[in-house]
């Protein structure tokens, strides 16, 4: 298993700059220890890059990485630690003489107990430099070769065309269509890519498609290579010249001889005049393909190079002008015909009517993934049927004990991720099973937990959606619902994808998932906890064992009450927090002590019945994100203008509509927060609108979202006026009630929003004409 400990280290260095800065008089007398720790951490990070790709071959990369992963947390653990005891103090500076004193005194403690905290530290990471020149750690990212577990599965995978898949089910279509493309269309040099997940019969298919009579009739020559993750140009190469053209030899003798150039010289000069096929099985880098494709002329005669990969990039990469094939999944009747075949081969597909329950529960524990149907039909075919429910009962994603793991196939696309992008999908094992996620409210919390580093003028989200768009070309996770403009509303990850995140997650102590059946009770290093389960009584004991938890995730299904009591455990436990969401928890309001929690970056409470929020949700200075999705309105406290961090704030309902006939729930902001000085606020999402609105409107010049109900036309009025100030506007819903707001001047002072791309418009502001309409061609419009 590996540790993903880079992206920690990176944040941490950022994290120690942006104290130094911040924190100068907090801290007096500890500049230059936390100096010192951000200079050695930075060295830290840079050989991280290198270590990250060995530590699969190398125990002692692995030991060490473990090691820093570790120092890394500590010190973080120290320095939030610190912060949050100075806030609190803070809070106490303004009182009496006495009182001033006592606060002075518990400064003077803190300050002395962290700073042997540090000296701690820094002989730990002296220790830890060291080790790295005693052990031969400093040789990482130069050795040869790789751990022998790789190359035998790396052996394992690599494939001959005349070794087919015998029970082919599922892909009849797919086959067709694709002779179709080999043998049919352009008669320029195309690459036909089959893009999929690691085991979802990419190989299988072509294999079928390499042997097919109509394509082996078609074509003067054929070969196909094997690429993979690891592999040598020159070999690859050699393999295509002993495939394609018939060698005495002597001719051989001189092919071993040749380099890389001779090589792709006489592969092209003999394929020159010939409409050939080469297939390139798993491909994984787009430097595969460049320093390949020089060896394939394009005779304009209708040659083909079938190309699989699980990177969409990939394929795009090697012929823009040719659409990927996306292998889907099977369904459940396909999962069951081929299961059939494999655990009772030689029977037709018969199963005995006794194993045909048990038999369908061991199906669907495979999640119609192809290869693990296989490998476990093949496995059942060798047990006796008083087998199958203990077979049943222990399968999960590393439920094979043979040469060939499931486990194995899934990981190749994990590790193959860079660095910046294993974090973001192993927090995808936070959430339940068959979960859909919302893009955004995923980034926020990926920006939350410090994955996203701005680059250049580019926001958080766009990095973040950037890093989305990454996984889901490289077919870890699957686009299920896609946006009026095109871009990505919601997605899916594969079961078995979760479970692998989950798993990895778990052994590097990067997140824990407990369903209930759990044992809670002893310590847990696991900086992240997800919890899918009503009963929250169960955990009060983690607030003790773990007080160095970063987030707190619950997912209920509401079928029972919140008691103050397991309230509590999550705010007076978790100190340190930086993201907490709670979904499903039916609860009313949220206890003052929220207020305490100063890392606090994003706050979610979706699917509740909040009413209110506190005022002490003003005292969160961290907070990027506050979502609240509630089936009622939802009183927002004037407080919310003390939040200069807040980027998102989105008070939506549950319910499309309620009674009155217009949209709601909605946020009401109480009295008149001074929301002006909100600079970061990007979404400003189902608000009403309110006094708030006179003096700040206009001022939220950074707004790209904003949903807003206008109830009188004196709100309409003060919306006119504010409207053309924000010019960075993407997204515009309005709802009104009980008047038209076209009467109030038509859509005319939405002319000014340049970048304003979807409008939405509800209530009596539908009787809108088209004549009113903004002439922007961008915009997609919306009328109820």
């Amino acid at each position: 298993m590996e540790i993903v400990v880079e992206p920690v280290v990176s944040f941490l260095v950022e994290k120690l700059g942006n104290l130094l800065i911040q924190e100068a008089i907090s801290l007096i007398g500890l500049r230059a220890q936390v100096e010192w720790i951000e200079t050695e951490l930075g060295w830290m990070r840079s050989f991280l890059k290198d270590a990250d790709a060995e530590q699969q071959g190398d125990e002692r990369a692995k030991k060490w990485v473990r090691d820093v992963h570790g120092i890394a947390y500590d010190t973080e653990d120290v320095i939030d630690s610190f912060l949050l005891k100075v806030e609190s103090l803070r809070g106490r500076g303004s009182l009496c003489s006495i009182k001033r004193c006592a606060f002075i005194v518990s400064e003077l403690i803190a300050r002395h107990k962290i700073a042997s905290k540090i000296k701690h530290i820094k002989l730990k990471i002296d220790d830890i430099s060291k080790r790295r020149t005693t052990y031969g750690i400093e040789s990482i990212g130069r050795a040869e070769g790789s751990s022998s577990a790789g190359r035998s599965l790396q052996e394992w995978r690599l494939t001959s065309p005349n070794v087919q898949e015998p029970d082919f089910v599922g892909f009849e279509k797919d086959l067709e269509a694709l002779v179709m493309r080999l043998t049919e269309g352009e008669l320029r040099r195309c690459v036909v890519s089959v893009v999929g997940m690691g085991g979802l019969g990419k190989t299988t298919l072509t294999k079928k498609l390499y042997n097919t009579d109509s394509v082996k009739k078609h074509f003067h020559t054929h070969a196909w290579i094997s690429v993979s993750q690891e592999y040598d140009v020159r070999d690859l190469l050699g393999v295509i010249v002993k495939r394609c053209l018939v060698l005495s030899n002597e001719e051989l003798e001189m092919v071993e001889k040749m380099n890389v150039v001779e090589l792709r010289d006489k592969i092209s000069e003999y394929l020159n005049h010939k409409r050939y096929l080469v297939v390139l099985d798993d491909i994984w880098k787009g430097e595969a393909w460049d320093s390949l494709k020089d060896a394939f002329p394009d005779m304009n005669n209708g040659s083909r190079i079938v190309l699989t990969t699980r990177n969409k990039d990939v394929a795009l990469y090697a012929d823009a002008r040719s659409q990927p094939h996306e292998l889907r999944f099977l369904n459940n009747e396909e999962s069951w015909k081929l299961f059939r075949k494999k655990a009772f081969p030689g029977q037709d597909g018969g199963c005995p009517r006794d194993l045909e329950v048990l038999g369908r529960e061991i199906v669907e524990k495979c999640h119609c993934l192809p290869l693990a149907i296989v490998v476990i039909g093949g496995l059942l075919s060798r047990k006796e049927p008083r087998e199958w429910e203990n077979v049943c009962k222990t399968i999960s994603w590393q439920f094979i004990k043979g040469d060939v793991k499931i486990s194995s196939i899934l990981s190749l696309s994990y590790n193959d991720l860079p660095h910046r992008l294993k974090p973001c999908f192993l927090y995808l094992g936070n959430f339940p099973e068959d979960y859909e996620f919302h893009t955004m409210e995923l980034i926020r919390m990926w920006a939350a937990e410090g994955f996203l580093q701005q680059r250049g003028e580019e926001t958080l989200e766009e990095v973040g959606e950037m890093f989305l768009k990454e996984l889901i070309q490289r077919c870890m996770v699957q686009v299920a619902k896609r946006s009026s403009s095109g871009g990505i509303k919601s997605f899916r990850v594969h079961d078995l994808l979760r479970d692998l995140s989950i798993s990895e997650a778990k052994e590097g102590k990067f997140l824990e998932v407990h369903h209930g059946n759990m044992n809670v009770t002893s310590a847990s290093r696991a900086r992240r906890l997800a919890i899918h389960h009503n009963d929250l009584s169960k955990y009060n004991s983690l607030t003790s064992s773990s007080p160095h938890v970063r987030s707190v995730l619950i997912y209920t299904q509401g079928y029972s009450w919140l008691q103050r009591k397991q309230e509590k455990f999550l705010y007076r436990g978790f100190k340190l927090l930086r993201v907490l969401c709670l979904h499903g928890a039916p609860i009313e309001k949220l206890p003052t002590e929220i207020g305490e929690l100063v890392h606090l970056r994003y706050l979610g409470c979706t699917k509740t019945f909040l009413k209110s929020l506190p005022s002490s949700i003003g005292n969160l200075p961290s907070l990027q994100t506050l979502s609240v999705a509630s089936f009622d309105n939802i009183k927002v406290p004037s407080t919310i203008g003390k939040m200069r961090q807040l980027r998102h704030l989105q008070v939506k309902g549950v319910d499309k509509l309620n009674y009155l006939g217009w949209v709601g729930p909605w946020g009401v902001i109480e009295g008149h927060p001074r929301l002006d000085q909100m600079s970061n606020l990007q979404t400003l999402s189902h608000v009403k609108a309110g006094k708030w609105m006179q003096s700040c409107l206009g001022k939220l010049t950074n707004l790209r979202k904003l949903g807003i109900g206008l109830v009188t036309g004196a709100d309409a009025e003060v919306f006119n006026e504010s409207i053309a100030n924000l010019g960075c506007l993407q997204s515009l819903s309005i709802v009104t009630q009980g008047f038209e707001y076209k009467n109030q001047g038509s859509l005319v002072p939405l002319s000014p929003l340049l970048k304003l791309s979807k409008l939405r418009l509800e209530g009596s502001a539908g009787d809108v004409g088209e004549a009113e309409k903004p002439s922007y061609s961008q915009i997609t419009f919306e009328f109820i």
